[in-house]
């Protein structure tokens, strides 16, 4: 495809045909590098799969997948497996269903995708010992384990205006001490 936006090889049914090509007019426009997309046709027991690739190049890594799984006229997004790009078996935060013509859900795609793409991430650094991202509007993992927030968004704000939580004191939901370094990563 010549834009870079969601490739693929190979042949597309109709119907995705026409969500690929209706999400690619709306991607084109997403300040974000094509090449963090990706399309895979249909093809051993997965239905066609459109994924792009949250990354944080201070880190050079991507801190999180998310993709939509198209199967007929129902289409199901999450945090998908970087490799497999498997729906989780448990539902993330992330996760929604909708139904419609093949335009239809493709829309809803580029809409799902743009506010992930917006969202603030930030990248929590203890040194030596661990580095987290965090959604700087929620206080959630990025990628995470299970979802959970990891300190509460009124916390989070404070941290990334002031570097500190509550003074000196890091008081977040999991017992860590303040993180030496934390960045706005997106």
């Amino acid at each position: 495809m010549p834009d870079g936006w969601f490739e693929y090889d190979g042949d597309l049914g109709e119907t995705e045909h026409r969500f690929a090509e209706a999400l690619r007019v709306r991607a084109a426009a997403w300040r974000a590098n094509p090449l963090d997309s990706r399309l895979d046709p249909p093809d051993a027991g997965l239905p066609l799969v459109a994924s792009l690739d949250l990354t944080d190049p201070a880190a050079h890594c991507v801190i999180l997948t998310v993709g939509v799984h198209l199967d007929g006229r129902i289409l199901r997004g999450d945090e998908v497996h970087n490799q497999l790009f498997t729906l989780p078996d448990e539902p993330t935060s992330l996760a929604f269903t909708a139904t419609g013509e093949p335009e239809e859900l493709a829309a809803r795609a580029a809409d799902w995708f743009e506010v992930i793409l917006r969202r603030p991430i930030v990248s929590c650094v203890w040194t030596l010992t661990r580095n987290l991202h965090l959604f700087a509007d929620t206080g959630e993992l990025v990628g995470g384990l299970d979802n959970r927030s990891f300190c509460s968004p009124v916390q989070l704000a404070r941290l990334v205006a002031t570097g500190h939580l509550d003074g000196e004191r890091w008081a977040d939901r999991r017992g860590y001490r303040q993180p030496d370094v934390v960045t706005r990563v997106r």
